[in-house]
């Protein structure tokens, strides 16, 4: 597939980043050439200087021949007119970065295609929606569903006293309805085997179905827990979105030391409450009601003060924390420090966009879901080398593993026992150095 990136900023080039390990055809385009000698010098892809609105640009990176055209620069308006340059000129299908919720609301989709954009890709609301699912599963670290909840992957990280705690997962029947797909340990994910023992802080990545999840929650040693009272300590883009799209099911208090920002999210966000001050800062906090609180969240510039604010709201007795951690590299130190859940915008668009790279053929994609790591989703076509024999049987590599799968409707688990049809649709979980191995599998 060739792909043109328009923009080099965080979102570009975490995409080019993956999308080039996995042998895809990649052009990326900016006008800072520091930026682009970077990327042409770590990974495997075209770089072209220039302005991505520039028609001299677009004909240099062959703009006319992408499957895929994605523009990701800070700027909604310049997104747009490049997406509808690259349209006019025969990209196939074209992606556009916003900073409005307009830009995704259904009621404007026709509106929006007429401009020449397939889809409109707005990471700080995809960032508030997680922040939302981490509020509605808050004994969770991490919580993703497919086909409409007929499979759900569930990270939680085991405490010491947990029954799951040191135990090989070839111990654990596979009637309890749950598969260890995936586990993170000290900032590196792995594919787990059947000698594979647990240790105390291991998050632990569950592919189960909606029946099962409360044997999951017990066997990871947690209990659930009633979130309704919400501090959003820092008022930006996500904190705003996050208090108005979830005002029906939590009460938001925001934080936030600008004033003039105070008086927008109080027209913005009518049910949730307004703090001016310093979340930092003590008689701020029992202002914005800390005690009764049963989450916080850290929306504030810079991964270092988000994680001393939620290790600060941990140690005041609330169990539910979330931090957004703005720089990839970051990400490792805030797990260390045990923040229950981390968000991070550049990978949850990048998640979002991927899930767009369709091979037709074989109906793959990937949606990421960790910085080293992805669920890689397909569907088995009719002879394939998949479908020769049970699982167990088939030698696969121990990179990935099948997480899960939909026959019919419905989902499964799969095990070694289990015997693929054509017409499956199967999710793998893999390394992401191994993307190339599972489109092997599917082309055998």
């Amino acid at each position: 597939m060739k792909i043109t990136i328009a923009g080099a900023g965080r979102v570009g080039t975490h995409l080019a980043k993956y999308l080039s390990s996995e042998h895809q055809d990649i052009t990326i385009i900016d006008n800072d050439p520091a930026r682009l000698s970077e990327l042409d010098a770590s990974f495997n892809l075209k770089v072209v200087e220039g302005d991505p609105n520039a028609f001299a640009t677009m004909d240099e990176a062959k703009v006319s021949q992408s499957d895929l055209f994605i523009a990701v620069t800070p700027y909604s308006a310049e997104n747009i007119v490049a997406c509808a340059t690259a349209k006019a000129m025969g990209a196939h299908f074209a992606v556009a970065r916003v900073d409005k919720y307009d830009y995704i609301d259904p009621k404007n989709e026709k509106v929006v295609k007429s401009l020449g954009v397939d889809t409109a890709v707005f990471p700080e609301y995809l960032a508030s929606q997680t922040i939302l699912s981490a509020l509605d599963h808050s004994w969770a670290n991490d919580w993703y569903e497919f086909c409409n909840g007929e499979i759900i992957m569930i990270g939680v990280q085991v405490s010491a006293d947990a029954p799951i705690a040191g135990v090989e997962l070839n111990t654990i029947s596979p009637d309890n309805g749950f598969h260890i797909s995936a586990v993170r340990r000290n900032h590196t994910t792995i594919i787990p085997r059947g000698d594979f023992k647990t240790q105390d802080k291991d998050v632990l990545y569950f592919t189960t179905t909606s029946d099962k999840i409360r044997a999951v929650r017990e066997i990871a040693g947690k209990r659930e827990l009633h979130v309704s009272n919400v501090i959003l300590a820092g008022g930006n883009l996500i904190s705003e979105l996050t208090a108005r799209h979830g005002a029906r099911d939590f009460h938001f208090t925001i934080i936030e030391k600008d004033q003039a920002r105070c008086r927008v999210l109080a027209q913005n966000c009518p049910k949730a409450d307004i703090v001016c001050g310093d979340a930092g800062e003590n008689d701020v906090l029992i202002e914005a009601g800390f005690a009764n609180a049963d989450a916080f969240v850290a929306l504030s510039e810079g991964a270092a003060g988000n994680i001393l604010a939620c290790l600060s709201a941990a140690d005041g007795g609330i169990t539910k924390t979330i931090a957004e951690i703005e720089r990839e590299e970051s990400i490792p130190k805030a797990e260390s420090f045990g923040i229950p859940t981390i968000i991070n915008k550049q990978i949850i668009a990048s998640s979002f966009i991927f899930q767009l790279i369709v091979d037709s053929e074989q109906s793959i994609s990937k949606c990421l879901t960790l910085p080293d790591a992805g669920v890689a989703r397909m569907t088995i076509n009719g002879g394939s080398f998949l479908t020769s024999a049970p699982v167990r049987d088939l030698k696969l590599p121990v990179e990935l593993t099948f997480a899960g799968m939909i026959r019919n409707g419905k989902g499964l688990l799969v095990s070694g026992n289990t015997h693929f049809q054509p017409g499956d649709f199967v999710l793998v979980f893999c390394l992401d150095n191994s993307l190339h191995k599972v489109e092997k599998l599917f082309k055998k």
